[in-house]
């Protein structure tokens, strides 16, 4: 038992270590070598964990989308509010991450941003991430009553997006209230038309 909590310490701190590394220097920059000395994790435990760095990358997509399923999952669906302050919760949510001392924007967005458009399987696994998040996104939309879900949906995607990497770049995390301020106003002018033809 407590070779397999070994383990996962071993693990965890590698996720962490090559996440923000992979995100504050670029995932170009990073080598193993950089990876092992700041999380302090033997050579031969990243290998048996991960295999190689690109497997060590999609770990890091992983566990980053997790982040966001347990907001989707858990974090929203309990809190006791109408649908519409559920959604401008996420922004709340975000707020906390970008105050945090380890944030250096999206690791998916980062990795697209520095890889080749053309052809890449980063690409793939972001875009795959997007309509996940997006699905989920959805279902509380439309839960507030919105008309044209979908398009809403897409508003609110982009604002999202925005956010973040207006967070990243001005390393004001508090950009996540405006953010808020504009997903009430695409949900306000939604719901009200909406209202109104019913």
């Amino acid at each position: 038992m407590k070779n397999n909590s070994r383990k996962e310490v071993s693990k965890r701190k590698l996720l962490n270590t090559a996440c923000r590394l992979f995100c504050k220097e670029g995932i170009h920059a990073t080598g193993i070598a950089r990876i092992i000395e700041e999380s302090g994790v033997a050579r031969r435990t990243l290998y048996l964990h991960f295999g190689s760095k690109e497997n060590l990358l999609k770990a890091v997509f992983e566990a980053e989308a997790n982040i966001w399923f347990c907001w989707f999952d858990r974090d929203l669906p309990a809190m006791q509010c109408s649908p519409i302050e559920r959604i401008l919760a996420l922004f709340d949510l975000m707020q906390n991450w970008f105050s945090s001392k380890d944030f250096y924007g999206c690791v998916f967005i980062n990795a697209v941003a520095e890889h080749d458009k053309g052809n890449s399987w980063i690409q793939e696994i972001a875009n795959q991430h997007r309509e996940k998040i997006n699905a989920k996104l959805e279902a509380m939309v439309m839960e507030s009553g919105a008309k044209d879900p979908e398009l809403v949906t897409e508003k609110l995607s982009l604002l999202i997006d925005g956010t973040i990497v207006t967070a990243m770049v001005t390393g004001k995390g508090e950009v996540a209230h405006i953010g808020r301020l504009a997903a009430e106003d695409i949900l306000r002018s939604t719901t009200s038309t909406s209202h109104q033809e019913t």
